[in-house]
């Protein structure tokens, strides 16, 4: 169904049996293992604009995870806990790949972490401002950082899995991420929570407060939460046959000499929520502000590595190092209230802000010894020393920001129907800012001079050095930008229950983009109480989203893996670059979506409820970048033969409407709740299963669709996340004591990069005669375990082991090439592991509340 055909629909059978667009819906027991008073809790924020509409009325399924549910088993990070407790919802694990080591890919159902829209109390939360590495999950997408905001203020989360874009707007094609304040007051609560991993690593201290305070005598309130978190990191890798000065290639190094983990970091944030009645409307405002630090690295650099190496500082080589840093800053203040008895108001402004600073140490620029030898080619090893320019310095950032603007009016209109017809309408305005900061010079220059050409190696003068620091080359000024757009929209939501058992909505939006086009889209959606039991829903829609100022005004020269395991500079072009032109690619317009979903809640007696709900989601003209490109693949065009050699870069890439993609999944909720020995019993089962497979790959006349999708894109976009995810809970409560175990599980995934397909080393080279063409993470289940013990009213004193049985994923083998391009440093799959290579975790937690 178009996209015209479906709004005229929505429109006409709203207005002819006054309906409106979808209320939120929690499972009757979702699979946070709810109590029943959060069963009937009124939603009045996601999906459905009626206040009075209650989570068993809604006509799209919603997860209602509470605080205390998102703390059990000890995660003290928001993707990590969403990830254990919504098997839809997916927090894939990555190494050496940038900003990784501070985010990582939030995704929803299978789709890519721009698809999920994130609000905070209702409101538009900003994204971040850098995007996916490309040879990760969700790479080129800039999604919201989930770590960002704190467990210790939330009240709770609610996942509405549902296409949401005629509702909400722009990123909500695979569902909204709602995260609700706390509003607590005259109580303050805590904890202090250490753990490790059985390796003895990966050291971690995590301590959080959260209090709140009457403002007033009738309403008014502030909360504030509080959190710091130390951890140091993890290392899986081992020694490697690198060689060094003392030690021949193939002999094991002494030491490990690379890293393959977590990495250290420390995490500080303050968050605050608040109200205050002023008159008869209420002044509200929140925010918080987050700042996070990670040490990150990229692949050792051996002695003898010609290009990469100075031996007169490193003599044995070495690892270089990404000390990332993220700033991340926010603010809402609005006022609503009631007009009359019918209709009320809500309007707000809310600012955003995320930057992220890439600084690089234990680097080295090899191009300033090489320029500097070059000119004095009788110099000794302490002046090639003294002359071999930065060990470390800032390597560039980038920054974003959102301002967005929201009049919202709601209502009911008696037009003689069995009940009021609920009407709510508003407009929005946003303002969007995007900028790329150069790094030192140092940190990408050719040379002292940094002129455009190259030097030959200090070890070896047949060989060039490279340019820029090592790891994480600067950012040059040529690749410094800022841009900025706006947008506005208006919407219309139409709500009607038919009839004591038909609930019908519709939702219509028109939005407009200055940089990417307008678009109107519409929503219908129903639900059907066949009896007391049983329920059915279901819903088409269509929707949107508009491409990020963070892929379309993007540049970048970069450091990526290449044929035969080597590293090369590459260039990424901004939307209208000359490059994409001369490839009859034009700028980016928006992506859109029709969505279908049906389902069904049925209790099946008082203590068995089961939630199944499929869905059906056709993507057009998804934007994702284009592999690699180096002059032999550009044949079929001198222009952009031309345009490659003009970046001065081996290979570039773009962003483009590159792929229309189709993913259909089911999600199952099965719970049970019973009373045993006096003890609350229950367990629930929730499983997630889905399936995205490209459609087309949209190419201008002439270009094939391998230059504009290459296989290692597919491979991220169709099996990098688990096509079967569940868990699997039980948890037992009587007196002051409580347990939770929990199975989670994680199918298989299966991507190309760091693997043959991607690699291209020649089968000689294996000890096996051939190496393996893909990356594989085979499935697994994990078991986690916590007992919390109450030890007064005030204290409560935990203890939880996550992966019980030390689950990893295979080790590589001698015929895979990431084995082989690490020196057998690598212990285990770099990209695409949803579960991580940690393995077993234990933790102590006290809580406190007074």
């Amino acid at each position: 169904m178009k996209v015209n055909q479906l709004c005229k629909l929505a429109l006409a059978i709203g207005m002819a049996l006054g309906t409106s667009v979808i209320t939120v819906q929690a499972a009757e027991s979702t699979e946070t293992n709810t109590n029943t008073t959060q069963n009937i809790e009124t939603i009045n924020i996601l999906g459905s604009r009626v206040s009075s509409r209650t989570s068993t009325e809604s006509t799209s399924p919603i997860d209602i995870i509470a605080s205390d549910t998102l703390t059990e088993g000890g995660f003290t990070e928001l993707g990590q806990s969403l990830q254990a407790t919504a098997p839809s919802f997916n927090f894939s694990r990555t190494q050496v790949s940038d900003g990784s080591d501070l985010f990582r890919p939030a995704t929803l159902r299978g789709m890519q972490p721009d698809q999920t829209l994130v609000l905070v109390n209702g409101k538009r939360r900003h994204n971040q401002s850098i995007f996916g590495n490309f040879g990760t999950v969700g790479g080129g997408a800039a999604g919201t950082d989930m770590n960002a905001i704190p467990l210790t203020a939330l009240k709770n989360v609610q996942v509405l899995r549902d296409g949401a874009a005629a509702q909400y707007g722009s990123d909500a094609i695979a569902g909204v991420i709602n995260l609700s304040l706390k509003d607590s007051t005259n109580i303050t609560t805590g904890f202090i929570q250490a753990g490790q991993t059985e390796e003895g690593d990966g050291d971690t201290i995590t301590l959080g407060l959260n209090t709140g305070f009457d403002l007033t005598d009738d309403g008014g309130f502030i909360n504030l939460s509080l959190e710091y978190r130390d951890a140091d990191g993890t290392n899986r890798a081992q020694r490697d046959i690198g060689g060094s000065s003392t030690i021949p290639a193939g002999t094991l190094s002494e030491e490990v000499r690379w890293k393959q983990g977590n990495a250290d970091s420390e995490f500080q944030t303050i968050f605050y929520n608040m109200m205050i009645p002023v008159g008869e409307a209420e002044l509200y405002s929140f925010g918080g502000y987050s700042n996070r630090t990670a040490l990150g690295n990229g692949f050792y650099r051996n002695f003898d590595e010609a290009d990469k190496n100075v031996q007169q500082v490193y003599p044995d080589g070495f690892l270089p190092n990404i000390d990332n840093e993220s700033d991340d800053t926010s603010v809402a203040i609005g006022i609503r209230g009631e007009v009359n008895d019918i209709w009320s108001y809500d309007v707000s402004g809310v600012y955003g802000k995320n930057s992220y600073d890439f600084f690089s140490s234990n680097t080295i620029n090899p191009s300033y010894a090489a320029e500097y030898v070059q000119n004095y080619p009788d110099a000794s090893d302490s002046d090639i020393l003294d002359n071999s320019g930065a060990k470390e310095g800032y390597s560039g950032g980038y920054s974003f920001d959102q301002l967005t603007f929201n009049a919202d009016i709601s209502g009911e209109v008696d037009i003689n129907l069995a009940n009021e017809l609920y009407v709510s309408f508003g407009i929005e305005y946003r303002e969007e800012n995007y900028q790329i900061s150069q790094g030192e010079e140092a940190s990408y220059a050719c040379g002292i001079s940094n002129q455009d050409i190259s030097f030959p190696s200090v070890i070896d003068p047949t060989v060039f050095a490279t340019c820029g620091f090592q790891a994480f080359n600067g950012i040059r000024p040529d690749a410094a930008t800022k841009e900025d757009r706006d947008s506005y929209a208006i919407y219309l939501d139409l709500e009607n229950q038919i009839t004591d058992k038909w609930l019908v909505g519709t939702a219509l939006r028109y939005e407009n983009f200055s940089d990417s086009g307008n678009d109107l889209i519409g929503k219908l959606s129903t639900r059907y109480e066949v009896n007391d039991d049983l329920s059915i829903r279901g819903s088409v829609s269509t929707g949107f989203r508009a491409p990020s100022l963070q892929q379309s005004a993007y540049t970048a020269y970069t450091t990526n893996l290449g044929e035969g395991g080597s590293l090369e500079t590459s260039y990424t072009a901004n939307s209208g670059a000359d490059f994409p032109s001369a490839l009859g690619i034009s700028e980016l317009k928006l992506e859109t979506s029709e969505s279908l979903g049906l389902g069904f809640v049925y209790n099946a007696t008082d203590e068995i409820t089961i939630t199944l709900d499929a869905y059906h989601t056709e993507i057009k003209d998804r934007i994702t970048a284009s592999g690699f490109l180096k002059a032999e693949d550009l044949t079929f065009s001198p222009e952009a033969t031309a345009a490659l050699e003009a970046t001065g870069a081996v290979s570039a890439n773009y962003f483009s409407n590159a792929v229309d993609l189709t993913t259909k999944g089911i999600d199952l909720i099965v719970t049970y709740q019973t009373t045993i020995n006096e003890g609350k019993f229950g367990i629930t089962f929730a499983g997630n299963f889905n399936d995205t497979e490209i459609d087309s790959v949209n190419s201008p006349e002439g270009i094939p669709s391998t230059v504009t999708l290459d296989n290692n894109k597919r491979d991220f976009i169709t099996d990098s996340q688990p096509h079967e995810r569940g868990t699997l809970s039980f948890d037992y409560e009587k007196g002051d004591w409580s347990t939770m175990i929990r199975a989670n599980y994680f199918g298989e995934t299966e991507v190309s990069f760091f693997a043959n397909n991607h690699i291209g080393l020649p089968d000689f080279l294996s000890s096996t005669g051939s190496f393996q063409p893909t990356s594989v993470v085979e499935a697994a289940t994990l078991i986690d375990v916590n007992v919390d013990y109450k030890i007064s009213d005030a204290l409560t004193f935990s203890l939880g082991i996550n992966n019980l049985f030390n689950v990893t994923p295979d080790e590589l083998a001698d015929d895979e090439a990431l084995e082989f391009i690490s020196n057998k440093a690598f212990q285990y799959p770099l990209r695409a592991v949803p579960y991580g290579f940690d393995g077993m975790s234990y933790y102590a937690r006290i809580g406190f509340a007074f």
